[in-house]
């Protein structure tokens, strides 16, 4: 099968992001689920269908969020409105974007996981 050109390839971001307040765990597939309806309560179906939502990582606390380009702005405001996950009340917190997978695990899923949570906030 033969690739897009470069011109015709969607361009892809990275979203690191965490999830304050989990105490049972909770497979990727629900969050997946989770994000799909705030996409689709907050921008319809037309809205949601060229997203090009992915949850590539999630260990139950942090996760990484692939999407299109064009639809970072609207996948990041879906991602924080969501406030229960399996009857839990959960804060969702953005640590970062990236370009790349890689780039965006380096930089901000290992520094938040070695970091100390208890460090006064």
């Amino acid at each position: 099968m033969k690739r897009l050109p470069p011109s015709l390839r969607h361009r892809k971001r990275y979203i690191a992001f965490r999830l304050i307040g989990l105490s049972n765990p909770v497979e990727r597939k629900e969050i997946a689920l989770k994000l799909m309806d705030s996409m689709l309560s907050l921008f319809g179906e037309v809205g949601s269908s060229h997203a090009g939502i992915w949850i590539e990582y999630f260990d139950g606390e942090y996760g990484i969020v692939r999407c299109y380009n064009e639809a970072l702005e609207k996948v990041k405001i879906a991602l924080t409105l969501i406030n229960e996950i399996q009857g839990e009340r959960v804060l969702p917190l953005i640590l970062g974007v990236s370009g790349t997978i890689r780039k965006c695990k380096t930089k901000y899923m290992e520094v938040f996981k070695d970091a100390n949570t208890t460090d006064g906030l």
